[in-house]
């Protein structure tokens, strides 16, 4: 049985500027993951910990981040656990690059940093071989340059970069088509932020995502335990690292009055929820919401918030026939009205719903310079 945990794109030093004074702590909190991450190594005894790229966030780190790292690598090497890792597009391989500085293999001789052409390391004690390629001054590569023979009883790999999809060319994509000709056991990917799967048994390549909250519409904070008790035979189970929660939530705010919208939000925050909310629905004007002093107060009870208003307000005849002519929407409302009356039948209902439409973004509009002369 070989046991391995699979992370990657931990971006150590990123700065976080959106996030203003939490910036700071986020980035102390990257940290904090990593060594949490440690422990779970040390808990579930893991032969081999695999890091597949973008460990730091650029090439600009301090020395106290660097000797961090060494030192939780060093934690890993009292616990008897290698690691096998890889230099991403962010911190890549190439002149100036901070691996150069960190002297990680140098201080750790636990440690296997790949170079930017295709490596195979050999695990003797664990019958395991292991292949790897960091990004280099070239970028990221494709799969199709990798060894095929098998030099080992387990074989395992690890890359970063961009998954191959249908119309959209990227350079060194990972196509699933070769990863299952190299036959490895698992093979543990960087890049993308949030954990998925490429290709299934028995030649399952996954992402493990972003251990820590990075950024909107990135499900990330986990990491990914790998059991494998025979070639052909690995078992994937996510594990949640993560201090701080992403979730998007899509609410319908039809024929709710606003206290119930607050409150039903409300009861999703806390200080580590990242919420990304949309507002969906219709509205009356006695229902409608102001969605930046909704967001302004969530913001003060969750650690991160976004909310896009896509609701729609929703007149009936006697609130449109209450907008005077010389307004915007009262002479929008009589052009489209009169434009109904004679159009037929079953263009009617399109027309009625382009009036509701275009009244609510003409409201919106004059909510929103309103607010910016304010």
């Amino acid at each position: 049985m070989i046991t391995l945990l699979h992370i990657a794109d931990l971006h150590l030093g990123m700065a976080f500027p959106v996030l203003g004074e939490r910036g700071r702590d986020h980035r102390e909190q990257l940290k904090r993951t990593f060594a949490r991450i440690v422990d779970l190594a040390l808990a579930e005894r893991v032969h081999l910990l695999l890091i597949a790229g973008d460990l730091f966030h650029s090439h600009r780190q301090g020395e106290g981040t660097l000797a961090f790292v060494r030192e939780q690598f060093l934690r890993l090497r009292q616990g008897g656990i290698r690691v096998a890792l890889l230099a991403g597009n962010h911190d890549r391989l190439g002149e100036g690059s901070v691996w150069a500085r960190a002297r990680i293999e140098e201080a750790c001789d636990n440690v296997t940093l790949f170079g930017p052409d295709p490596q195979v390391k050999v695990f003797g004690d664990l019958d395991l071989a292991v292949v790897g390629q960091s990004v280099g001054p070239e970028g990221p590569q494709p799969l199709r340059a990798w060894p095929r023979e098998r030099s080992a009883r387990f074989a395992v790999g690890l890359a970063h970069g961009s998954a191959y999809r249908e119309g959209v060319v990227e350079a060194g994509s990972i196509h699933p088509a070769d990863v299952r000709a190299l036959g490895l056991d698992y093979l543990a990917l960087g890049d993308w932020h949030t954990a998925q799967v490429v290709t299934g048994p028995p030649t399952p390549a996954w992402y493990a995502g972003a251990p820590e909250f990075l950024a909107m519409d990135q499900e990330a904070g986990q990491v990914i335990l790998v059991r494998i008790p025979a070639p052909g035979q690995a078992e994937v189970t996510p594990h949640r690292v993560g201090r701080r929660r992403y979730r998007r939530l899509e609410v319908d705010v039809s024929g709710l009055e606003a206290d119930r919208v607050r409150a039903r939000l409300a009861a999703e925050a806390d200080a580590d929820a990242v919420l990304d909310i949309i507002l969906t629905g219709t509205v009356t004007p006695g229902q409608a919401l102001d969605p930046r002093e909704l967001e302004e107060a969530l913001a003060e009870t969750c650690f991160r918030v976004r909310l896009r208003n896509q609701s729609r307000m929703w007149l009936d005849g006697a609130a449109l026939d209450a907008f005077p002519e010389r307004t915007l929407a009262g002479r929008y409302i009589r052009l489209m009205r009169e434009q109904a009356q004679t159009a037929p039948p079953e263009e009617q209902p399109i027309l009625e719903e382009a009036l509701q439409v275009g009244v609510g973004l003409l409201l919106n509009s004059e909510l929103s310079n309103t607010a910016d002369r304010m």
